[in-house]
């Protein structure tokens, strides 16, 4: 069994239920499963085999759910592709990964041409295009779908690579966290087995709306988890978050729940409350949060809009696979936290020897269970460091509390020391949010020839919104120490984020580093 087959059995139970929408492109189980096996058998066909690596960049759209579902159906290891990487990043992780075949989406060969001539492991028959306006040499994607539609007959083991998630390189080149197949069969077990039905939602008749892109790991089992329950993948575009329009297909299409990043939801609650009310959202029974701090003020917006929704806000990374969660009925009582861990996961917080911390004491966050990865891609040095026996670290610190509830804290790079005194960001974020005329925000540590470094809060205010530096000043000594005040104040439209919207500190470090070069 593999980790495709739940696509395949639910296929047999309901033949004629909507597998897969993207806007008006749809499938039902039967006719999109055909295609998946289409797909799988013509890769076979061009003599691609268990065990090769296989890379795809595409914007949101059907035909990556069914990539994803092929590769995983014949062995074939995915290798999702940040289209938001720079050319020397994407050069590096697909030559890297050793993939011998990528697709494309039409829209973003514009990317893919300038080096093309330094991807050496790719024929040019083996540049697959989904879309029109391809270059000549290229195959294209619905050619590939001329072959067989029944299942293809491989062995797939779970000690079988299923993909490699490249980590978007935030301390040196990207690392490719390889997970294998019986640790995403485990993660989508685990899935069903908690996701008992709520509020007279069977898993059945779940649909869920997918807001992040394909090409992140949370979309791979996420989708691939509504394909066993024998629910409906509902897509969204990749570009141009439109609140109100992600209003109409929660209405439309019924939507049950979604995983989502802050940001998102905030976008959403910014809309004019009769914009909102236009639109049916009670089918909404659970919201999943995770990737950036979901702060109190939106928690409490947001559940005042979506009645009787289900909120949680989990922890988990590449490496670890999910490992916590905070539910809905913990948002109030513990603000901030993370939660506890999920069933089957075990959490530690170890100091740099690998004692056990008590709590309260900030520490790295090690992680027990069976959908960690595998290791590193290629690097055995780095994932030594990441993994002890069963125990696995990406690199987060964090403590617990004496009930057992775990919280992150900044990292060790994001920790601003001035004159002295240790300034979590997190804390003076936390208030800076609250003013009414801040969207969202980033404290961090810029070089000070005095102090060592001030702090800094770099502000994106809502629309329509004004506020002076004064201002946020006195708005901050009201509720902050004075030394944590920042003294600084730097006003953006946007923020460079990862492709699930976290705001990249470095990138802003290094930009207010050069701008403000040792005052």
């Amino acid at each position: 069994m593999n980790a495709s087959d739940g696509l395949r059995i639910s296929a047999w139970k309901y033949p004629d239920k909507k597998a897969a929408i993207f806007f008006d492109q749809e499938y039902t189980y039967e006719e999109f499963d055909k295609r998946v096996n289409r797909l799988a058998n013509g890769l076979l066909e061009m003599g691609f085999k268990k065990g090769d690596k296989i890379a795809y960049l595409v914007y949101n759209c059907i035909e990556g759910l069914e990539i994803i579902q092929a590769l995983l159906r014949i062995g074939i290891t995915l290798v999702p592709i940040n289209y938001r990487l720079n050319l020397d990043n994407m050069e590096y992780i697909i030559n890297h990964c050793d993939a011998t075949c990528l697709f494309v989406g039409s829209d973003l060969l514009e990317l893919v041409e300038p080096i093309k001539s330094k991807l050496k492991n790719i024929a040019p028959a083996h540049y697959i295009l989904i879309g029109d306006n391809g270059a000549d040499g290229m195959t294209r994607y619905e050619d590939i779908l001329s072959t067989s539609e029944e299942n293809p007959e491989v062995d797939v083991k779970p000690s079988d690579l299923a993909y490699i998630a490249y980590t978007s390189g935030t301390t040196g080149l990207p690392k490719g966290v390889v997970t294998s197949s019986g640790a995403l069969m485990n993660n989508m077990k685990n899935a069903v087995f908690r996701g008992s039905a709520r509020k007279g939602i069977r898993p059945e008749d779940r649909v869920l709306l997918v807001l992040m892109p394909v090409v992140h790991s949370n979309s791979i089992w996420s989708t691939s988890i509504t394909f066993w329950y024998g629910g409906t993948n509902v897509l969204y575009k990749s570009r141009g978050f439109d609140p109100e329009e992600v209003l109409q297909i929660i209405d439309k299409e019924k939507v049950t729940t979604s995983s989502v990043v802050p940001f998102m939801l905030a976008r959403i609650l910014e809309l004019p409350e009769e914009v909102r009310n236009k639109y049916d959202v009670s089918t909404i029974t659970s919201i999943g949060s995770g990737s950036a701090m979901l702060y109190q003020t939106v928690i409490d917006k947001m559940l005042n809009y979506f009645k009787g929704v289900r909120l949680s806000n989990s922890y988990g990374s590449s490496e670890t696979g999910p490992a916590t969660t905070l539910r809905h009925s913990e948002l109030t009582k513990k603000p901030g936290s993370i939660g506890k861990p999920i069933p089957g996961v075990e959490v530690k917080v170890l100091d740099k020897d690998g004692n056990e911390l008590p709590p309260g004491e900030v520490g790295e966050i090690w992680v027990k269970s069976d959908i960690a990865f595998e290791g590193y891609y290629k690097d055995p040095e780095k994932t030594a460091k990441a993994k002890r026996g069963e125990w696995t670290c990406a690199g987060d610190l964090g403590y617990r509390d004496e009930e057992g509830y775990f919280y992150l804290a900044d990292r060790g790079d994001d920790i601003i020391v001035s004159a002295g005194e240790h300034i979590a960001p997190s804390e003076v974020e936390n208030v800076l949010v609250s003013h009414p005329a801040v969207e969202d925000v980033a404290v961090i540590g810029v070089p000070h020839e005095k102090w060592g470094q001030q702090v800094t809060a770099v502000i994106k205010l809502r629309e329509g919104q004004q506020v002076t530096e004064e201002e946020l000043k006195e708005f901050c000594r009201a509720k902050l120490a004075r030394f944590k005040v920042p003294r600084e104040f730097e006003f953006v439209s946007e923020f460079p984020t990862t492709l699930t919207g976290k705001i990249l500190k470095r990138v802003l470090r290094e930009e207010y580093k050069k701008k403000h070069a040792l005052k």
